[in-house]
């Protein structure tokens, strides 16, 4: 047991793998939104180039980590290229179109990342339901069965059981909260990053989920902090930032390529947004991953 006075919860996901059959530990396809889905989709990839066949890339209704999705196909491509190997590459999405990202796209997102699918030779299918994976199959929801060698999936995220557990969540295991990330039961009680519950303001034919990682975690969490200081100094929580209203920044990895992705706000209505292509984003991604580990390893926690 620990006392304390102000409580952050920062409990991250789990992955939901009942969503469908056929996916998860011991399952017919990777997924790489763990540290063990990862090393194993590594060691099944290195098993494949010496038996290669058809590839699926994937996100079932209600996942939100799109751009992992995306940069998984798009190195795949771009590695198989490496490889001199020619074999067919397809990515299935519960995304209404190309480039919504859960966020409801940019502009001339849609036309910008159909070319790169179009460039890469990978066939895309959009706003599709899976319905199982059996072994070298994926089976779709409208009937079409896609053969594989391999296959990687994304697949939703749901709250952690702690949270489920301690009776502070909704049914998906994350918090609701306030625009100053308070828990709406308990003032000092605090819930960032994807442990925090966000709804999408529009309804999609398929379950699409709204992406909560890296950027507007670290902004929640910075909210958070300030707001907990402000109570400790004896004055009113003020300080506020709706889900809604933070900054889009991201960039996403294409094998030697890559996009730059700019907005004013995560959700629509925007004034501004933009997705900039180019080589120069492959190299910024690097950086940005050296920066971030090296500034998250000395606590330099005021940098942007």
């Amino acid at each position: 047991m620990c006392a304390y006075d102000y409580l952050v919860i920062a409990t991250g996901y789990l992955n939901d793998f009942d969503v469908i059959p056929g996916i998860g530990p011991g399952g017919n396809a990777y997924s790489i939104t763990s540290l063990k889905g990862a090393v194993d989709a590594a060691v099944g990839w290195a098993r494949f180039l010496n038996d290669p066949g058809p590839v699926i890339v994937g996100a079932t209704q209600g996942a939100a980590c799109f751009g992992a999705a995306y940069e998984f196909a798009f190195n795949v491509a771009y590695h198989l290229k490496k490889q001199k190997l020619r074999v067919p590459v397809a990515y299935v999405s519960a995304e209404p179109f190309p480039g919504d990202f859960g966020i409801g796209g940019l502009p001339g997102g849609e036309k910008l990342l159909a070319m790169f699918f179009k460039r890469q030779k990978i066939d895309a299918i959009w706003d599709v339901a899976m319905e199982e994976i059996v072994p070298g199959e994926m089976r779709l929801m409208d009937g079409r069965k896609l053969p594989f060698k391999y296959a990687m999936v994304v697949p939703p995220f749901i709250g952690a059981e702690v949270v489920k557990a301690s009776g502070l969540g909704n049914p998906r295991g994350f918090i609701d909260v306030k625009d100053t990330y308070q828990t709406l039961a308990y003032p000092n009680f605090y819930a960032a990053g994807i442990a925090a519950a966000v709804n999408a303001p529009w309804q999609t034919a398929n379950a699409v989920g709204v992406p909560k990682t890296g950027f507007p975690a670290e902004t929640m969490a910075h909210v958070a902090a300030e707001n907990i200081a402000s109570q400790i100094r004896g004055d009113e929580p003020t300080k506020e930032d709706n889900f809604g209203d933070i900054p889009a920044v991201c960039i996403m990895d294409a094998g030697n390529n890559g996009v730059v992705i700019l907005a004013d706000k995560m959700l629509p209505p925007r004034k501004h947004g933009v997705m900039i292509p180019g080589p120069q984003s492959h190299a910024a991604k690097i950086a940005f991953e050296k920066y971030f580990l090296w500034k998250a390893r000395h606590g330099y926690v005021k940098l942007p």
